[in-house]
């Protein structure tokens, strides 16, 4: 509900073995801590900015990979007043090509539109993913490489930066390097 801590990825995707990301906690209070799990295990407490607190990965490896979770405490009794949902990282190695992500009828539209988004892959076998920036996880799947994603009548509520990455079903199976941003703007 609206109580609890919204937790997610920036950038949004899969990490690059190698590469950084980092993990943002937000709740609708000033002050305050929160406390970083990874599979239950206590990872680190952030002070809080505001009502946002960021715990950076950098140079991460496979074993950052796991399900994270964000507590907020306020005061110094160490109680948890509210927790965030899972969320689920992924670290793998990235290859490109990177997928072309497209917005018709175009990227600034009034509300009450309805808009499509396509994830352009070369490789037939792959399944897409689309993300939206200050989400946790996945946005939607595309089922194919064709697939648009549809948006009816849109609210600013629905505008953000998005972008897609794909998932190659071969052996070993990859991931995609994630296509570049684009920004839906709802007037």
């Amino acid at each position: 509900g609206d109580s609890s801590v919204i937790i997610y990825l920036q950038p949004p995707g899969v990490i690059p073995l190698g590469g950084s990301a980092v993990i943002r906690c937000e709740y609708q209070r000033n002050g305050g801590t929160f406390v970083l799990y990874r599979s239950g295990k206590k990872l680190g407490t952030l002070k809080l900015h505001g009502r946002r607190a960021e715990f950076l990965l950098s140079n991460v490896t496979r074993s950052f990979s796991g399900p994270y979770t964000c507590h907020y405490m306020h005061g110094d009794n160490g109680t948890i007043l509210a927790r965030s949902d899972t969320l689920e990282v992924l670290v793998e190695e990235l290859r490109g090509p990177k997928p072309v992500l497209s917005i018709l009828p175009g990227h600034e539209v009034t509300a009450g539109s309805d808009v499509q988004l396509r994830c352009t892959f070369w490789n037939d076998s792959a399944a897409c993913f689309l993300y939206l920036e200050g989400q946790a996880g996945t946005h939607y799947e595309f089922p194919s490489t064709e697939a648009t994603f549809h948006l009816s009548r849109v609210e600013p509520g629905n505008g953000g930066r998005y972008t897609c990455q794909c998932f190659v079903k071969q052996t070993p199976p990859t991931w995609s390097i994630p296509s570049e941003f684009l920004e839906l703007v709802v007037r």
